[in-house]
């Protein structure tokens, strides 16, 4: 089985199909235009000599040559190690290193990356694959054998964010692809040929080489590339090219609901779809008014291939309301400290067994046996199971907020801080208090015209949580600092 299987196994009737368009450069490409390009790389790779096996590195912006580059990697029966292009040339190297990578495509030039290169390892500019893709190839490049990989072979290393660590290499197979593909089915996510999806969020994370690309392969619809997040071009793109499904993190949601010109595309989308962060009910809600489209939330990680649960095609009932897991393909329970299932409505961490998990973290046995044990993942995320079988996440378990041993959900904190008219956003953390070893601190962005000082907030916040609840500290922000997918960082603003 292959990853490619899934491009080279389109019906003759499809090949005219567009599959990729770059917004960007208004590059357009087809099936078939798609197959040609991979093999024309796929024998460039071959020629060089790398072999099945062998981990080759992409470091490119979301466009025609990241899925190029990436599906040419998996053709020859290469790992393919993704990297955000977002990172430096100073940070390059550690990724290069840690997943021990022989060869390396990116938009960086040579000289950029010159230690890199200097230990041996091939370093090919990102135009190298237009080059590649235009000129005449040897026919011997079209005869080319896709490689089968094993279900259980190692075929992707995508790393996590590190906000706890040093990045991981998760360790992706052949057969979690094919999963994933078998869990968006079973989730009723579904796409037609005519559908167009709109890619911001980075194709160097599993959101889009997995959660957009597979379905899109498999279903003959076509990639709409912006290169990065902007409320206006996103809106743009959306009437230009009639996007029907959009993907994003909250964030994203958020800033486009503050622009008036999101009314031009009411009607327009079939759904929108976020994940990477607990979504609070007021842009899901405020999403739907102002679309006519669900603002669908997903739950899932890395290590699980993305997707774990999905609330489709309806409103949430609370903040973090992902709704329910892929039947027959995983079981997702909660469970207490002592790793003891508990009752729906009880607060526990998320695990999950079944199909789909990763093979474990690249060359980092110990921080495999602490994440997978027993055959379940442990999430490492709070969450609850409600009476219905759904599930609601609470957020981390590094980010709970422990006053004099009573644990506080950020989610719970925020969402009624959300709730006042002058508050846009919130974040609430955990600080150091002499007496109660962690206190609430909030950080809030007001509206622009708002008089709101801290003291009449923590009054109406007063009437609504307990007290141990309220935030003991408010700071009111311009903007959160976030991460490169858009997340925000708790982190930060703890040490702020």
């Amino acid at each position: 089985m292959n990853y490619c299987d899934l491009l080279f196994q389109t019906e003759n009737k499809d090949l005219d199909r567009e599959i990729i368009i770059d917004a960007e450069n208004g590059k357009r490409i087809d099936f078939k235009g798609l197959e040609e390009q991979v093999l024309k790389v796929a024998g460039f790779l071959k020629a060089k000599g790398y072999k099945p096996g062998t981990v080759i590195s992409t470091h490119i912006y979301n466009s025609a040559e990241a899925v190029i580059a990436f599906l040419a990697i998996q053709y020859i029966g290469c790992v393919v190690c993704l990297i955000d292009p977002l990172f430096t040339a100073e940070e390059v190297p550690y990724y290069i290193q840690d997943s021990c990578s022989e060869g390396i495509f990116t938009y960086l030039e040579k000289d950029q990356l010159e230690g890199v290169a200097k230990s041996g390892v091939e370093v090919i500019n990102v135009d190298e694959i237009e080059k590649i893709c235009r000129a005449d190839v040897p026919l011997s490049y079209k005869k080319i054998e896709m490689y089968s990989f094993k279900k259980d072979e190692l075929a992707m290393l995508l790393y996590t964010s590190g906000s706890t660590s040093t990045p991981k290499g998760v360790m992706l197979t052949t057969g979690c692809f094919y999963t994933f593909l078998e869990k968006n089915h079973k989730s009723m996510y579904r796409y037609e040929p005519e559908d167009r999806l709109l890619c911001f969020v980075p194709f160097s994370h599993g959101f889009g080489s997995i959660s957009l690309l597979i379905p899109a392969l498999a279903y003959k619809t076509a990639i709409v590339f912006l290169k990065t997040f902007h409320p206006v071009k996103v809106i743009d793109t959306i009437i230009k090219e009639n996007i029907t499904h959009i993907f994003g993190v909250p964030t994203h949601y958020q800033q486009l609901l503050k622009y008036n010109s999101l009314n031009l595309i009411q009607g327009k989308l079939k759904a929108a779809f976020c994940s990477a962060a607990p979504l609070s009910c007021e842009i899901s809600h405020s999403w739907y008014e102002k679309t006519g489209a669900y603002l669908d939330e997903g739950y899932g990680m890395s290590e699980s291939t993305t997707l774990i649960s999905t609330r489709m095609s309806r409103l949430p009932k609370e903040s973090g309301d992902v709704g329910y897991p892929p039947d027959g393909i995983i079981e997702l329970q909660v469970v207490d400290e002592e790793d003891r299932p508990v009752e729906d409505g009880v607060i526990g961490e998320l695990r999950l067994t079944g199909e789909g998990l990763m093979l474990g973290y690249f060359n980092r046995p110990k921080e495999t046996e602490e994440r997978l044990k027993n055959g379940w993942l442990y999430t490492g995320d709070l969450g609850y199971r409600r009476e219905d079988g759904s599930f609601v996440v609470c957020g981390r378990k590094t980010e709970f907020i422990n006053v004099a041993g009573l644990k506080i959900s950020p989610v719970e904190v925020e969402t009624v801080l959300n709730s006042h008219a002058d508050v846009i956003d919130s974040v609430a953390v955990g600080v150091f208090d002499e007496t109660y070893g962690e206190v609430v601190k909030a950080f809030v962005i007001k509206k622009e015209e708002s008089t709101l000082t801290e003291r009449e907030l923590i009054k109406y916040l007063s009437k609504k949580l307990a007290k141990f609840k309220v935030p003991k500290y408010i700071s009111y922000v311009a903007e959160f600092p976030r991460n490169n997918i858009g997340k925000i960082d708790r982190k930060a603003l703890k040490n702020m």
